[in-house]
């Protein structure tokens, strides 16, 4: 950048000892080729400015729409049809790809042991305060509290999550779904991915991709067991090149 400036004041210092005698068109074609290749430049510049931008707030995003549904869980709100002390949480699944929901685990209405109790944790009680409803997922649309729609083409471009034994399971050819939820009164997460089949695989973790319009781009949100929540760049630990 500092030659070509450099050129530029050379040939404009020129142009002025010329006087009346003017410049050239050469010249003049000369100047004007650089004025555009550095305004090209910088215009390509800013647009990969913005959309890395644009693509880094909208993981952030989907992060805050995950600890809501922490919080959501963690303090029991009542859900619109009345159901109390329910668990609140996010689901992702392979289509729509261009939005997610938060939802309140309400279905099945029945509390007690209506779950593997090693799948979701906290359903052995069937009265009382700590009984609950729901299976960990949303299977129902009238669960749904909230849809989440990305812009600008931004999209959920994959979803994976390693399952007991270590193996990493991902959207495409195994999971059609996951589903990151909370129940009161822990912070941990219960991550289960739903497989093309339907059948449930419990997941330690979870990595939710995001991506700009063509894929150029993603960002990675990264929930454990523990209940953190992070957003991590591509290649970084955690978010792995694609």
């Amino acid at each position: 950048m500092e030659s070509l400036t450099a050129y530029i004041l050379k040939t404009f210092n020129r142009l002025v000892r010329q006087g009346s005698r003017g410049f050239t068109l050469v010249e003049m074609m000369v100047v004007l080729a650089i004025i555009v290749i550095i305004t090209v430049i910088t215009l390509v510049g800013q647009s990969s400015f913005n959309r890395s931008l644009i693509l880094t707030d909208t993981a952030y995003t989907v992060a805050f729409s995950i600890r809501e549904a922490q919080a959501l869980g963690i303090s029991s709100r009542a859900f619109t049809d009345g159901t109390t002390n329910a668990g609140y949480g996010v689901r992702f699944a392979a289509a729509p790809a261009g939005s997610y929901v938060l939802f309140a685990d309400v279905h099945p209405t029945r509390t007690g042991n209506i779950q593997n109790v090693s799948v979701c944790p906290g359903h052995t009680v069937g009265t009382g305060p700590e009984a609950r409803p729901g299976d960990c997922r949303q299977t129902q649309g009238s669960e749904i509290v909230r849809t989440y729609t990305l812009n600008n083409n931004y999209k959920v471009s994959g979803f994976c999550g390693n399952d007991t034994a270590g193996v990493e399971r991902c959207n495409g050819n195994y999971l059609s779904a996951i589903d990151i939820t909370y129940l009161r009164p822990n912070t941990q997460s219960v991550i289960l991915g739903t497989r093309t089949n339907g059948s449930v695989v419990v997941l330690t973790n979870a990595v939710i991709r995001v991506s700009t319009p063509g894929g150029v781009e993603e960002r990675c949100v990264l929930v454990s067991k523990v209940g953190q929540v992070s957003v991590l760049s591509e290649g970084e630990s955690g978010c792995p090149t694609k």
